[in-house]
């Protein structure tokens, strides 16, 4: 019987007890409400847990037009690590799970860990705490070493390298949001279990009052999650799927560094629009 909880809230330890309340109230009145009827409803229906992405798509009205390089990109078996760049939020992690529950079900994502909460796909989610404190550094150990047995044991790792939503260098208009440095984590991963990636690039950027939230820190930023997923419900996403890359392809290149900046290089890529505006 699944639990007819909220299912996740963006106020959690990582923030101090002022900056809960503000991430709650926020959440209440800029999103939050229209989420939950959603996802409640989603609850009473039922459904197979193994639709839950599908179903969310429809429910959020999201109109996913998945652009592929080739149909083949992403196998039917094997271990494989797809990588983005983190557009949005939390749309990005249901549009890519929506992808490839399309093609097979041995997939988890590598996701911020208030996501776990949500019952149906709680087995999905290989969650990071992004709280400073000893038990989120022994949980996220945790995480790592799941995620490598996971691909070790050939299934789908979902990450998005940046470990943060994409955000405006400068509060200008025409200028892009990007992610910010993306985290060596990905590069070991692939390193210590010898896989191969799928690059995938969202096109696309948050509001205008989210890149101001985030010049004004964390708490700011986490208050207007909800909001920003709210956002997107009827709204097109255009999402693009790289062609795969080998193992033997990165392995070549070897120092770490440099294959998270052929990793980056790669999903930008294939943004087909300024392409030169992302260096």
């Amino acid at each position: 019987m699944q639990n007819n909880k909220p299912a996740f809230t963006f106020s959690t330890s990582e923030v101090n007890p002022i900056g809960r309340i503000i991430i709650q109230l926020t959440e209440l009145g800029t999103g939050k409400i229209k989420l939950k009827k959603l996802y409640d409803q989603y609850l009473r229906e039922n459904l197979p847990p193994e639709n839950f992405w599908h179903d969310a798509i429809d429910r959020l009205d999201l109109r996913v037009q998945a652009h592929y390089q080739s149909k083949s990109n992403i196998p039917e078996n094997g271990r494989l690590v797809v990588i983005a760049n983190h557009a949005f939020g939390v749309a990005d992690g249901v549009t890519i799970c929506s992808l490839i529950s399309k093609i097979r079900q041995d997939y988890k994502i590598i996701t911020h860990k208030v996501l776990q909460r949500a019952d149906a796909i709680k087995e999905k989610i290989i969650p990071f705490d992004f709280s400073k404190n000893r038990n989120a550094l022994i949980n996220n150990i945790a995480s790592r070493k799941e995620s490598e047995e996971h691909l070790r044991n050939n299934g789908v790792l979902i990450i998005f390298p940046s470990g943060s939503v994409s955000t405006k260098p400068k509060l200008r208009k025409g200028i892009k949001a990007v992610d910010g440095d993306w985290k060596q984590f990905t590069s070991k991963i692939i390193m210590k279990t010898q896989s191969p990636v799928v690059p995938i690039f969202f096109e696309g950027q948050n509001s205008e009052l989210f890149h101001v939230a985030d010049k004004l820190g964390q708490v700011f930023r986490y208050s207007l999650m909800m909001y920003e997923l709210k956002r997107r419900i009827g709204k097109k996403i255009d999402v693009h799927i790289g062609k795969r890359i080998p193992f033997e392809t990165i392995k070549e290149i070897g120092n770490l560094i440099e294959i998270t900046k052929f990793l980056r290089d790669n999903t930008y890529r294939l943004d087909p629009n300024n392409k030169n505006s992302y260096q």
